[in-house]
């Protein structure tokens, strides 16, 4: 195995490097893409939501207009009061042009009537797109939209009709006229059908066609892209809502060369670093071969040949160390252009800076943290007799400014002697207890609970919480490493400490596993072999 390492080529060894943070650098470029997209599918969806909102005031509109016309049928007042409560009607929903009565199929009142004279009489079951529409009326038994079409008055429009009933039987419709600039201007929208972000379009369904309702100069595809589409059955509509600019991609490209670069100049300080020792072995080499005859020169160089063998099984390790460096010159440098240009840059690029500050930083903690990963198990420290209690005392007195901050209560009993390494343990309950701290809910002062109960041949230890909870589908999940349930703006870390729990715990012949509800808190279970 030795003989293996130490032909291990610098140029593989920073090869590998680079493949291994390039992954990485995948791995959370796809994260970013999914966060990015995230946040702007929920700005259209918002955007949405305010046209929607107008969109159901019109149609409240038209349904209380409807069902006010339908009253007058019932009472027998639509030759006294039709005129009265029409006039009323639209002056305070200026969302409507125009009310109608349809007795059996004629219409036979309509307000205003200037202007709309050319619709009294008129059959509109002679008509069969009209026919349909009205029969679908009939069918829903509710208000139902036709259009847009040409009206007979002149101009685009929709018709919105509510079948009326009278003693049982069919007696016509009351009916709205919307007309498409009116209904337009209702929804806020411009006449080109975009604001400075978003495209905005309102389309009929017909079948499995689809035709737009507005004639907007551009027909975008609203197929593609980050689009939220709303369903309005009143008229078989949908509302389309587009955002214009997208970044995501642009985010998440940024963000995947950024990486890669800095895969690269890893790769590269790794092999570098590496390729010393391999020459000092060709310098040994051709001393050994120069100097034959010094005996006590070869067994010295010898001698430090061996170390360096064994310098080389640590080198991993090292590396890793040593890769905090360059992020501290990346982070440095960065600050530095803040400083010096930040005059000079508009937001976006400040916003760039601190991303690239903030990545840097928490690449470290990643190292940091994968280093603290690889020591489990390496045996380090000697296996001895340790009470529980005294590695609580020790976690509790590294998190106590924490736990006066947050006024935690914090709970434990009958912990007993186990068989394990200290620092083990240590980092084992460091983990559980800060976890239960930063996962605590807002408004409520964290309980951490810990107990131990005694099987047969081990120990259950148990750490539960009142906090925020985590949902039953990440239950298996979040034990793996790199695997967060929240934002690093929501919640800092890495994603590596549970997973340090996890491996600490099979280290030592244990299991572990936790139950959680969401908004009641969580309990993690772990045993440990007496």
């Amino acid at each position: 195995m030795r003989k293996r390492f130490r032909e291990f080529s610098p140029l593989h060894l920073g090869g590998l490097v680079f493949l291994f943070l390039s992954l990485l650098v995948l791995l959370l470029s796809r994260w970013v893409y999914t966060i990015e997209r995230s946040n702007e599918i929920l700005l259209v969806k918002e955007e949405a939501s305010k046209v929607q909102n107008l969109l159901a005031i019109s149609l409240a509109n038209s349904v209380s207009s409807t069902e006010l016309l339908a009253f007058l049928v019932e009472k027998d007042l639509i030759e006294s009061d039709f005129e009265s409560l029409s006039r009323k009607v639209l002056s305070q929903n200026p969302t409507l042009d125009a009310l109608q009565l349809v007795e059996a199929e004629t219409i036979i009142k309509t307000y205003p009537l200037e202007g709309n004279e050319a619709v009294i009489g008129f059959n509109i079951f002679e008509d069969k797109i009209h026919r349909q529409a009205a029969e679908k009326a009939i069918e829903r038994k509710k208000l139902y939209f036709e259009g847009p079409f040409e009206l007979r008055q002149g101009g685009m429009g929709m018709v919105g009709r509510l079948p009326l009933f009278k003693e049982g039987l069919f007696w016509g419709f009351a009916a709205v006229i919307i007309r498409l600039e009116t209904l337009r201007k209702s929804l806020q929208l411009e006449p080109d059908g975009q604001s400075q972000n978003y495209i905005y379009q309102l389309a009929k369904i017909d079948g499995e066609a689809a035709y737009p309702l507005f004639d907007f100069d551009q027909e975008p595809d609203f197929e593609t892209g980050v689009v939220h589409k709303a369903f309005f059955e009143e008229g078989d509509w949908y509302l389309f809502v587009k955002l214009m600019y997208p970044t995501y991609l642009r985010n998440t490209f940024l963000f995947s060369v950024f990486g890669l670069v800095f895969a690269g100049m890893m790769g590269l300080f790794v092999y570098q670093k590496t390729i010393e020792p391999v020459k000092l072995k060709k310098l040994v080499a051709e001393k050994i071969k120069e100097q034959q005859n010094l005996n006590q020169v070869l067994e010295k160089k010898a001698h430090d040949l061996a170390l360096s063998n064994q310098e080389l099984e640590q080198f991993a390790y090292v590396a890793s160390h040593d890769l905090q460096e360059p992020l501290r010159m990346i982070s440095g440098f960065i600050n530095l252009l803040g400083r010096r240009y930040g005059e000079q840059l508009d937001a976006k690029g400040l916003q760039y800076i601190h991303f690239a500050v903030d990545g840097a930083n928490r690449m470290k903690q990643i190292i940091l943290d994968l280093l603290t990963y690889s020591r489990v198990g390496r045996g380090a420290e000697e296996v001895s007799s340790i009470h529980l209690e005294s590695i609580l005392k020790e976690v509790l007195h590294l998190y106590r400014k924490q736990i006066q901050a947050r006024k935690a209560e914090i709970v434990y009993q009958d912990l007993n002697e186990v068989k394990g390494e200290r620092y083990l343990l240590v980092q084992l309950f460091q983990n559980l207890v800060g976890n239960a701290l930063k996962y605590s809910k807002k408004d409520a002062s964290p309980t951490i609970e810990i107990k131990m109960d005694s099987r047969e041949n081990e120990w259950l230890v148990s750490v539960a919480d009142n906090g925020i909870g985590i949902d039953k589908s990440y239950h298996d999940k979040i034990f793996l490493i790199f695997n967060r349930l929240h934002s690093n703006s929501a919640y800092e870390g890495t994603g590596i400490g549970l997973a340090i729990v996890k491996k600490t715990v099979e280290h030592m012949g244990g299991r572990i596993w936790l139950t959680s509800e969401i908004g009641l808190g969580t309990t993690f279970y772990f045993t440990l072999p007496k």
